[in-house]
C-alpha cells in the first residue's frame, strides 16, 4: 500500500495501531503509530527508510506488489534504529547489492544490528544524491 504525497513523493511505510510503548517504556501512544518510509522519483529511485522488523516482509511484498521494488535504484537509512531500519535485510535479500546511503555512525550502527557486508556509502551535511529529472537528495546529518 502507498499514499501519494507529490507527483514525485509517495509514502510506502506502515501503520502500526497495535503499537502502544516504543524506545522502551520512554514513550505512549493510546492511538498506535506509523513507521514512515517514502520513494522519491526522479529518473532514478531512492527508498528513504523502512520499517520495523516484525513488518519486514509485508513491506517488501507490498513494493513488490505495487510494481515498485524493482524500480528502487538506492536506499537512503536517516536513522538507523530498528524502527527505521528494521526491514533492511528483507529488502535487501530481495535486492541484493542495492547501495545504501547513510551516515558514518549510521553505518556502525547498522553493522553492529544487522552483521551484514552490504554497499554501505557514507554520506555528510551536504553531500547529494542525484535522481535526475530536476530530483535530487540533500543529506542533513542531525544527531540525536
Amino acid at each position: 500500500m502507498h499514499k501519494k504525497i507529490t507527483e514525485r513523493v509517495r509514502w510506502v511505510g506502515k501503520i502500526d495501531w497495535e503499537l502502544r510503548r516504543f524506545h522502551g517504556e520512554e514513550y505512549s501512544t493510546h492511538h498506535g503509530s506509523s513507521y514512515n518510509s517514502y520513494l522519491v522519483t526522479g529518473e532514478k529511485t531512492a527508498l528513504i527508510d523502512t520499517v520495523w522488523s516484525p513488518f519486514a516482509g509485508e513491506f517488501v511484498e507490498n513494493l513488490a506488489r505495487d510494481g515498485v521494488l524493482d524500480s528502487i535504484d538506492f536506499l537512503v537509512c536517516n536513522h538507523a534504529e530498528p524502527d527505521h531500519s528494521g526491514a533492511m535485510p528483507e529488502l535487501l535479500r530481495a535486492r541484493p547489492g542495492l547501495p545504501v546511503y547513510c551516515t558514518a555512525n549510521a553505518v556502525k550502527s547498522v553493522k553492529g544490528q544487522y552483521h551484514q557486508d552490504w554497499d554501505l556509502r557514507v554520506v555528510k551535511t551536504g553531500d547529494s544524491l542525484d535522481l535526475g529529472g530536476g530530483m535530487a537528495l540533500t543529506f542533513v546529518e542531525a544527531p540525536m
